[in-house]
């Protein structure tokens, strides 16, 4: 499916400390609506070449053992090009393929924020189970010490 896509916006990104030992969290909650979008006229959008939606991924992530949880707001504007009908005609490949950039968004944001605050990144992998990773920075970091 081609999308045409607006934005990744980041309404909120909360990185906290938390125990390692606390519950175990994974709540990425997707959900697409219809926006009320108008152009520079005032009038409404034109959707000939597909529905405009909106998809909007309230989120909560403690993974296992790690010290720290992330919970936020981040949405995109996106046109799948031909799609003509309603939010729940979509299927969950096409709400999958509409809100991957999102959800990667929040994958990125993590590791960026992670590698700061931890001196090594934190990969979540939505596709799989989360999982801790250093990247290839501390690994060369480490080799370098050992040496």
């Amino acid at each position: 499916m081609k999308i045409n896509k607006g934005v990744v916006t980041v309404q909120s990104f909360h990185y906290d400390i938390e125990a390692p030992t606390a519950d175990v969290k994974t709540n990425l909650n997707i959900n697409i609506e219809k926006p009320d979008l108008k152009g520079e006229d005032g009038q409404p959008i034109n959707e000939d070449e597909g529905k405009i939606l909106q998809v909007v991924v309230p989120f909560e992530i403690h993974t296992e053992n790690a010290p720290f949880k992330v919970s936020g707001l981040i949405g995109q504007v996106v046109q799948p090009v031909g799609f003509q009908g309603e939010i729940q005609d979509l299927d969950a490949k096409q709400v999958q393929q509409l809100s991957r950039p999102v959800v990667e968004y929040i994958e990125t944001l993590t590791y960026q924020v992670t590698s700061v605050t931890l001196n090594h990144g934190v990969s979540l992998n939505f596709n799989n189970d989360p999982e801790i990773k250093p990247n290839d920075a501390m690994k060369d970091l480490k080799n370098k010490e050992k040496k």
